[in-house]
């Protein structure tokens, strides 16, 4: 099987079943549009803390990192080497939109 794998939106690790598991996978996916959303509104790079603040998800900040993670593997935001404070007094990578070499 060397086909293309498909990036899972939400890590079953619950055991969820079905109908729960399908909801829960249409979440996650809707997270990931509003974080783009907010990628493509604010045009600059963001924190996870920064985009729990602008995009209005009701969330917790490790659903936003997973999120990020999987965008960035597909290819939609990069990681950069710079930080801010997080809403943990922690550093925080920022994100952005890829750049167009």
């Amino acid at each position: 099987m060397g086909g293309i794998r498909k990036q899972m939106n939400f890590y079953n690790t619950i055991e969820e079943t079905s109908e729960e598991l399908a909801l829960s996978q249409a979440k996650a996916k809707t997270q990931e549009e509003k974080i783009m959303n907010c990628f493509y509104h604010y045009d600059k790079p963001l924190s996870p803390s920064m985009l729990i603040s602008l995009s209005g998800l009701n969330c917790p900040i490790t659903s936003i990192r997973r999120a990020m993670t999987n965008l960035s593997k597909e290819g939609k935001l990069e990681k950069t080497k710079e930080y801010v404070i997080g809403h943990y007094g922690k550093k925080e990578h920022l994100w952005a939109l890829p750049s167009e070499d």
